[in-house]
């Protein structure tokens, strides 16, 4: 039926061919990680900013093209963005490579705010066949508080220390 030299033949073809294969399937990916930070996790007060950190890494092999990323976490009734935006588009990110995007946010009520993942959405690779869509990590809820004033409590409390706590200042 067949020789050991048509054997051969097949044998090397088939191998060939799986190994094309492996190559169109192992085309460079991209992998990023999102990240977002707030630079205090506690004693938010009405009117006393804080800066919100983006964080994107592309951990993979392949590059990210047309990134788009939004924190619309960061409603009008309760917050007003003082410094940088909330949102931000790259046209592409590097294999390797990190970018870093930070906004300012000022609470503007005495309110419980649960701090929601920002939205990315990226093409992944050159053929652009794919939008990818991820989320950043999960923060705890935020409590924001009126402003304190510390002079006012470091008179109550001297006042407390003079009276021996006898009379009440507040």
């Amino acid at each position: 039926l067949f020789s050991s030299h048509d054997c051969l033949t097949h044998a090397m073809l088939a191998v060939l061919l799986f190994a094309a294969a492996a190559d169109d399937a192992e085309e460079p990916r991209a992998s990023l990680l999102f990240y977002k930070k707030l630079s205090q996790t506690h004693g938010h007060a009405v009117n006393k900013p804080f800066n919100v950190t983006l964080t994107v890494y592309n951990k993979g092999v392949g590059n990210a093209y047309s990134l788009i990323v939004a924190d619309d976490n960061w409603k009008a009734d309760k917050f007003r963005i003082i410094g940088g935006g909330n949102n931000f588009t790259l046209d592409f990110l590097n294999a390797g490579d990190t970018y870093e995007h930070e906004f300012v946010v000022k609470p503007i009520r005495k309110a419980w705010h649960r701090v929601r993942p920002a939205k990315m959405f990226y093409v992944d690779g050159d053929a652009g066949e794919s939008t990818v869509s991820h989320l950043s990590n999960s923060l705890p809820d935020m409590r924001v508080i009126e402003k304190q004033d510390s002079l006012e409590e470091a008179a109550i409390m001297a006042g407390g220390g003079v009276t021996l706590n006898m009379i009440k200042t507040k």
